[in-house]
Formats: C-alpha cells, sequence, structure tokens
C-alpha cells in the first residue's frame, strides 16, 4: 500500500491541486491528512470540497477545527478585533456542510496495514510531549537555519540525529508502542526512525516554513513487512498565489494577516510568532491590555514592525 501523507494545507487550494495531481502518476492508494485545512489562506471550502469527497482519504483533525468548535460557543457580535479576523472570516466563509465535515473529524485515527500499526493526530504533542518541537518548531529553526543555503538537508539530518541520540526524547517516545506515527503542526518536514517506531511530518503543504518552496509531502509504502518512506515537493505557481491572495476578499477583511502569510510564503521561514511578539510589547508599552489585541494597536504594530525590517 502507497500513501501520500499531507498535513497544514490551511486553506491553499493551489498546493492541494499540485500534490493531488502530481501524485496521480505515483501509484498512490490512499491519502492521509494530518489537520489544519481551513485558517490563513483565502481556499478554506474548495480545499474542504474536494477532502470530503475523497473515497480513499484518512483525515484527521487539526487545531485549526478546534478553533471553529470553540468559536461556535462564542457572540460573534463581539468579533471587533483586528488580530482574529481572518479566523473570523474562514468562520463566516465556511459553508454549513464543510463546517460540520471539519469539525466532526476525529482528533486520533488508529489503524493497521500489514500488521504495521500506525497512528495519525495533528501534533507530536499529544503523543510524546514536547521535547522534539521544543527543539524544531518553525519558530526554532527560523532561528538556527534561515542563513544555511542548504538547511533542508540540514534540518533533516539534525531532526534524525535528535531524534536517535536524546535521552529525553528517548525516554519520551519509549512508552509508545510499535508502529508508525504520523502528525504536522509544525510546518517543518521530517521523519525519523527509532528501533521500531517510525515518525513522519510531512510538513505544511499550505506554508512550509522550513526554508524550502514547494508544497511538502510525504510518500510512505508498506509492503510485505518493508516501509520505505519518500519525502516530496510539488511545484506550483507561487505567485499566482499570491497575486490572488492579495485580491481575495480575506486579504480586504485581515490585511494584516494576510502580509504576514504572504511574507510566510515568500520566504518559507516563520514570521508570524516575531511578529506577535513584537505586537505583544507594542501593546504593553503603550498600555492597551486588551487582547485580542484591538484594531487600532494590531495595525499600527504591524506598520512599526514593517518599519523596523
Amino acid at each position: 500500500m502507497r500513501y501520500a501523507i499531507l498535513a497544514d494545507i490551511h486553506g491553499n487550494i493551489d498546493v492541494l491541486q499540485a500534490v493531488l495531481d502530481e501524485t496521480k502518476n505515483l501509484g498512490v492508494d490512499k491519502y492521509i491528512f494530518a489537520g489544519d485545512y481551513s485558517g490563513n489562506l483565502p481556499y478554506p471550502n474548495e480545499v474542504t470540497d474536494i477532502l470530503r469527497n475523497m473515497d480513499n482519504a484518512i483525515i484527521a483533525k487539526g487545531n485549526e477545527e478546534g478553533y471553529l468548535d470553540s468559536s461556535a460557543q462564542k457572540d460573534q457580535s463581539t468579533w471587533t478585533d483586528g488580530q482574529m479576523q481572518a479566523h473570523y472570516w474562514h468562520y463566516r466563509k465556511l459553508t454549513e456542510e464543510n463546517h460540520k465535515f471539519l469539525r466532526g473529524l476525529p482528533e486520533v485515527i488508529k489503524f493497521s496495514d500489514s500488521g504495521v500499526n500506525i497512528t495519525v493526530t495533528h501534533k507530536s504533542s499529544d503523543l510524546y510531549g514536547t521535547v522534539e518541537y521544543n527543539e524544531f518548531s518553525s519558530r526554532k529553526v527560523a532561528e538556527k537555519y534561515q542563513d544555511n543555503f542548504e538547511c533542508r538537508e540540514k534540518i533533516l539530518h539534525d531532526v534524525q540525529d535528535f531524534a536517535s541520540s536524546n535521552a529525553d526524547f528517548r525516554a519520551a517516545v519509549l512508552p509508545l508502542d510499535d508502529g508508525i506515527y504520523i502528525f504536522g503542526h509544525s510546518h517543518i518536514q521530517w521523519h525519523a526512525r527509532l528501533e521500531n517506531k517510525i515518525f513522519i511530518n510531512p510538513g505544511s503543504c499550505g506554508i512550509p516554513l522550513d526554508g524550502t518552496p514547494g508544497a511538502p509531502y510525504t510518500l510512505l509504502e508498506i509492503e510485505n513487512g518493508n516501509i520505505n518512506i519518500t519525502e516530496c515537493r510539488a511545484n506550483y505557481d507561487i505567485e499566482k498565489l499570491i497575486q490572488n491572495m492579495k485580491n481575495s476578499d480575506l486579504y480586504k477583511a485581515a490585511p494584516v494577516w494576510s502580509e504576514i502569510m504572504l511574507e510566510q510564503l515568500t520566504y518559507c521561514f516563520e514570521v508570524a510568532r516575531p511578529f506577535l511578539d513584537f505586537t505583544e510589547q507594542y501593546a504593553n508599552k503603550i498600555g492597551d491590555t486588551a487582547r485580542p489585541f484591538s484594531e487600532k494597536t494590531w495595525t499600527e504594530a504591524y506598520r512599526q514592525w514593517k518599519n523596523n525590517n
């Protein structure tokens, strides 16, 4: 059986279609999706429509889908801040059918293939804590690798070395049963083996943050007890996506967050977290205690952020 594994599409229909087109000729039997299908880019319904109508897909819930759950309990008349306007837009844009589909997804999926146990969830922390994520989050990767022209190979080497030699990581995963563990969330593509346990993060198909352009996904092949893993990148027209993003209703509703996403799409490294930290410092400086950040604070913080960078 050959699987194509994707995660963190984040409303990017262009990359999803690019991967589906590319994998048509690769003998893929099934697709595994590890969460976060809406949020950040302007095509949540188009992405969800495809997923909802796939008959060969295993689809787990991500934190973006969890945000839809929590927002359903809130009064939309209070949605006047600047910080969360992109999320509000996605919540309102999704059709009722797609809301029901995304919010009804399972957080953890377990199945077997040829005697190999496979677990799919969104975050590695759901499986073994944050020991790996603390070292290889998108923010940490940006800090350590953004000046390295061979960062993709370096990141993979370092994660694999960490998984095999770090005592805390080994202790964290020791209680896990043997098998394959699939997750996303960090937007960093990697895989590693430790004895009879295999860990696969396909990276973010929608917004890769490991310094390499293209739409990352991972091929997993299980046959006669043999397991093969291949990391892939599908090409797509990113300039077209950027222009469409700038012309979208999402950009009009949430221009600051959209610009942050465009920077991440362009440079393929984390920008959002440093900006959020900058905004927190700015809000504290002017004595604004409102959280989420007000529209005025959010917009002015971004103006100053751009002037400083």
